[in-house]
C-alpha cells in the first residue's frame, strides 16, 4: 500500500511495500484515495506552525471511493464517491451534538493530528463522507471543502451587500463566488500578486480588482461604495497588512470575518478599531455542516472549482508539489496530487 509519510523538515519517505488495506469498524468505511488537494495548511505544517507533528501522512483535502463499509452502515455503499469531512469527532459530546466537531476534546483531524489521505487507503466514520455527483471530478471532490461557506454563512449576507474579499488564493477566489450566490450586490477582490489578480479577473470571480501594493484600498472602496466602506469584509491573507486593510474598509456597523491563518502574532492590535466602528467580528474555524450545499453549488456550477486546479502531480511528486506550492511558483492557485 502506498503512503507517504513526512519526516520532518523537507524529508519524505515513500512507503510501497504491499500490504492488505485496512478494516473498516462499526459505522466506518474505508475509502480508496484517488486525490489530495494542498492546501495552505499543509505548508504552515511544513513550515513549523505547530499544529502537525512528524513523523505524519500529511492530506487532509480527500476524495475518493468507497471500496468496503463496517458493520451499521447503511446511508453508504461500496462504489461511492465521496469527499471526506476530514475533522473526526466523538459523535457525543457537546460540540459534536451542536455540530462543532473542531472542538471535540477527543476529536482529530486527518493529515494534520493524525494521519491523512496520501496514502491509498483510508478508513473514516460514515457520517464524515458526502457522495457526490458524476459530473464533479475527483480533483474538485478532493478541494470541495464547506469551510469557506461556513464562515461566510456565520457573517450572513445580505442582498445586495457590498462584500470585499482580501486576499486572491483559492479562498479568496472561492469566497467571491460564493459571496455572489449567497446574494451580494458587488464583490471587490484585492490582493499583491498582479497574476494571481489577472486569473481572478480572467475567471470574472468579482466585480472590482484592487492592488494592496499599487492602489489606496480604503479610499478605493469608498468609491465603490458611495463613501460607506464594505457592508462585509473576508479577510484571508492572514498577514498583519490583510488584517489592516480590513480594519480600514470596512463600514461602520460592519461585518468582518477573519479567516486567514496568521502565522505569528500581531505585534499590535488596537481594539479601538473595532469599537469605535461597532463592527462585529467573526472568527473562521467554522462548524463542520454546509457539505451538501456546497456540493449543489459546485454541481451546479455556481461555484466552479475546476479552473482552480491549476497543477496536478503524482504522488511520488510530492515534495515536489509542496515546494510549488510554497514558492507559488508557475502561476500555481491549487495544485492536486493524484493517486
Amino acid at each position: 500500500m502506498r503512503r507517504l509519510t513526512w519526516e520532518g523538515n523537507d524529508r519524505f519517505h515513500l512507503d510501497t511495500e504491499p500490504a492488505p488495506p485496512p478494516s473498516p469498524g462499526h459505522g466506518e468505511v474505508l475509502v480508496r484515495v484517488r486525490a489530495v488537494g494542498i492546501c495552505g495548511t499543509d505548508i504552515h505544517i511544513l513550515g513549523g506552525l505547530g499544529i502537525g507533528r512528524p513523523p505524519l501522512i500529511l492530506g487532509h483535502e480527500i476524495a475518493g471511493e468507497v471500496v468496503e463499509t463496517g458493520a451499521a452502515v447503511d446511508q453508504i455503499r461500496p462504489g461511492d464517491r465521496v469527499t471526506v469531512d476530514q475533522v473526526i469527532g466523538c459523535g457525543s459530546c457537546p460540540f459534536c451534538r451542536r455540530g462543532s466537531v473542531q472542538f471535540c476534546p477527543n476529536g482529530y483531524e486527518l493529515g494534520i493530528t493524525r494521519d491523512g489521505g496520501c496514502q491509498e487507503y483510508v478508513v473514516v466514520p460514515a457520517r464524515n463522507v458526502y457522495r457526490v455527483p458524476d459530473p464533479i471530478s475527483m480533483e474538485e471532490a478532493a478541494i470541495l471543502d464547506m469551510e469557506v461557506w461556513g464562515a461566510l454563512r456565520k457573517a450572513s449576507i445580505r442582498v445586495g451587500d457590498v462584500v470585499l474579499v482580501v486576499g486572491h488564493g483559492p479562498a479568496g477566489m472561492v469566497a467571491s463566488q460564493l459571496a455572489r450566490a449567497m446574494g451580494a450586490g458587488k464583490v471587490v477582490m484585492v490582493g499583491r500578486s498582479a497574476a494571481r489578480m489577472e486569473s481572478a479577473r480572467n475567471l470574472q470571480l468579482a466585480d472590482c480588482y484592487l492592488s494592496s501594493v499599487a492602489d489606496d484600498v480604503t479610499a478605493a472602496v469608498a468609491r465603490e461604495t458611495g463613501g460607506c466602506g464594505a457592508d462585509l469584509v473576508f479577510e484571508c491573507g492572514g498577514s498583519a497588512e490583510t488584517v489592516e486593510l480590513a480594519l480600514g474598509a470596512v463600514a461602520p456597523g460592519g461585518r468582518l470575518v477573519f479567516y486567514g491563518v496568521q502565522t505569528r502574532p500581531l505585534a499590535q492590535f488596537d481594539l479601538n478599531r473595532i469599537v469605535m466602528k461597532d463592527l462585529i467580528v467573526f472568527g473562521a474555524l467554522s462548524d463542520r455542516v454546509g457539505w451538501r450545499e456546497v456540493i449543489d453549488l459546485v454541481a451546479s456550477g455556481k461555484l466552479r472549482l475546476a479552473p482552480l486546479i491549476t497543477h496536478r502531480f503524482p504522488l511520488e511528486k510530492a515534495p515536489e508539489a509542496y515546494e510549488l506550492v510554497r514558492r507559488r511558483a508557475e502561476g500555481v492557485i491549487k495544485a492536486v496530487l493524484m493517486l
